[in-house]
């Protein structure tokens, strides 16, 4: 039971020993560039079954004790994470320890995590219960006047929600698409092409 524990929700060739997962988190912080929270890491390397929430928790402790990682300024309350140069080390040292597809997966998820929070923080999106349906306010703000501002109706919840996810997966792609259609300029706003990288599937 006790080792059902600690692998739970590990996917087939994610990482079930302490030493691995902290060279992961080391691995990662590394090619991030920039402190990530607790909660960061752990939505990043669970989303793609890497890591058992247990063991990560045990191995940001261990690096914290061991003087790899640092905490630093908070973000909403709580710490973020830097390596040290102990860790920066480490990670040079040992990422070939690591599988070639584990670290890939790590990483892309981090980046796709960190684009999308910073996406939803820049852009805002509500749903509002109507009479008859519901209600997706969209905003792209800037850093005068807002760009854009637009309301959608939508009937069900689940089509409310589903463009609540195509706005913030790229909101450019949105305001350039009503620019193009409100002022008939194709040529100046640019093809209408949607960004390479999907921020919800990063498989």
């Amino acid at each position: 039971m006790e080792l059902n524990a600690f692998t739970a929700g590990v996917e087939p060739g994610g990482l079930t020993h302490g030493y691995e997962i902290k060279i992961l988190v080391c691995y990662l912080l590394d090619q991030i560039g920039e402190g990530m929270t607790f909660d960061q890491i752990h939505e990043a390397l669970l989303a793609k079954g890497l890591v058992n929430y247990f063991e990560l928790a045990d191995a940001l402790s261990e690096l914290l004790e061991s003087g790899h990682i640092k905490a630093v300024g908070c973000v909403k309350d709580s710490d973020r994470y830097q390596l040290t140069p102990l860790g920066l080390e480490t990670a040079h040292t040992f990422q070939s320890s690591l599988p070639a597809t584990v670290r890939d997966k790590a990483v892309r998820s981090a980046k796709n995590l960190l684009a999308r929070k910073k996406r939803e923080t820049e852009n805002l999106v509500s749903i509002s219960r109507v009479v008859d349906g519901y209600l997706v306010d969209m905003t792209i703000c800037d850093i005068g006047s807002d760009l854009l501002a637009i309301s959608l109706f939508m009937p069900t919840e689940e089509e409310a929600e589903l463009v609540k996810r195509r706005f913030l997966r790229d909101p450019l792609l949105i305001y350039k698409g009503v620019l193009a259609l409100m002022t008939g300029d194709l040529k100046t706003v640019g093809d209408l092409v949607e960004a390479p990288d999907n921020i919800y599937e990063d498989s």
